[in-house]
C-alpha cells in the first residue's frame, strides 16, 4: 500500500515503512517533520517522539513495548539520507533520535526563515524581466517559506510585487493604489500580464514611428551630400571628373573657380581686358 502525506510519498507494507523522499538537510525540514508525525501517528507511534516512553514493568507488556520502539526507531533512521543516519544512530530511544535531529536541524531551519523573508522582501524587477518572470520569484519564495512552515498571505504578496514593479509602471501603481480593495494574487498577475503586452504595443508603435523619421532624415541628408559632393566638382573636356578644390582661377591667380566664374571680374567694358592684360603680364 502506497500512501502520499503532504507531498512526500509512504510506501508501506506490513513488513517495512519506507519514506521514497528521505531527510537530507534543513531546506525541506519542516515538511518532513510534518510528514513523519503523520506516518508515526497512523502506525500508533507518535508518542514514542513525544515523551520517552519508559520499559514497562508489567512483563506482559515489555514484548509489546520492545516491537513499538523498534519499529519507530526503523522508521526515523529510514526516514533519513544516510549522510544524517549517524546522528540519530546508536540513541536508546526513538524520543532521543527525535530530539537529536530536531536540535540539529530546527536552528537551522530558523535561519531559513529569516534568509527567505528577507529574500521575499527584496525581490525587484530586474532589467530583462518579463512579468511572468517577475511574478514566478514571488511564487518560487512563498513556496520555499510554506516549506520551512511560513505562510504567506496574498494580500502581502500583492503589496511586495506591487512595490518591486519598474518606476516607469507608476500610473498602474496609482490606478491599484487608488482602489478600495487591493486585487487578488491571480487577478494582480492577469492585470500586469496585460499592462505589459499594452506597454510593449506602444513601445513598438513608437520606435516605428521614429524608425520612419530617421529614414527621412537620412535620406534628406544623403541628397543633400550628394548635391554638394557634385557642386563641387566638375568635368574636363574628355569627360573626367575635376575637383573644383584644386582648379586655379588664371584671372586671380586663386583657387576653387574658373576664370569665367571670378569674383574680381569687371563689368563688359575695356577694363576685362585691362584685367587680363595685367594678369597677363604678371605671369612673366
Amino acid at each position: 500500500m502506497q500512501q502520499c502525506f503532504l507531498g512526500i510519498n509512504v510506501a508501506m507494507s506490513f513488513k517495512r515503512l519506507r519514506l521514497e523522499y528521505a531527510l537530507e538537510g534543513s531546506s525541506k525540514y519542516i515538511a518532513w517533520k510534518d510528514s513523519m508525525e503523520v506516518v508515526l501517528d497512523d502506525n500508533g507511534l507518535k508518542e514514542f517522539i513525544e515523551v520517552d516512553v519508559p520499559k514497562p514493568t508489567d512483563t506482559a507488556q515489555v514484548d509489546a513495548w520492545k516491537k513499538k520502539t523498534t519499529k519507530c526507531r526503523r522508521i526515523l533512521l529510514e526516514g533519513v539520507k544516510d549522510h544524517i543516519v549517524s546522528s540519530p544512530h546508536g540513541k536508546d530511544s526513538p524520543y532521543l533520535m527525535w530530539k537529536v535531529l530536531t536540535d540539529l536541524f530546527q536552528s537551522k531551519s530558523n535561519q531559513r526563515k529569516l534568509a527567505l523573508i528577507d529574500k521575499l522582501r527584496n525581490i525587484k524587477c530586474e532589467n530583462g524581466d518579463s512579468m511572468p518572470r517577475y511574478l514566478k520569484k514571488f511564487t518560487q519564495c512563498r513556496d520555499e517559506l510554506g516549506s520551512v512552515g511560513v505562510t504567506v498571505d496574498d494580500e502581502d504578496l500583492v503589496s511586495l510585487a506591487l512595490l518591486g514593479i519598474p518606476n516607469n509602471w507608476h500610473s498602474y501603481q496609482d490606478s491599484v493604489n487608488g482602489q478600495e480593495k487591493l486585487p487578488g494574487w491571480e487577478r494582480l498577475w492577469s492585470d500586469l500580464v496585460q499592462e505589459e503586452i499594452k506597454q510593449n504595443t506602444r513601445d513598438k508603435s513608437s520606435s516605428k514611428a521614429s524608425d520612419e523619421e530617421n529614414c527621412t532624415l537620412a535620406a534628406k541628408v544623403k541628397k543633400e551630400k550628394e548635391k554638394g559632393s557634385f557642386s563641387k566638382s566638375s568635368f574636363s573636356n574628355d569627360g573626367k571628373k575635376v575637383d573644383k578644390l584644386k582648379v586655379r582661377c588664371f584671372r586671380c591667380h586663386e583657387l576653387r573657380h574658373y576664370a569665367t566664374n571670378c569674383p574680381k571680374k569687371k563689368s563688359k567694358n575695356g577694363s576685362v581686358e585691362g584685367f587680363e592684360c595685367e594678369a597677363l603680364a604678371s605671369q612673366f
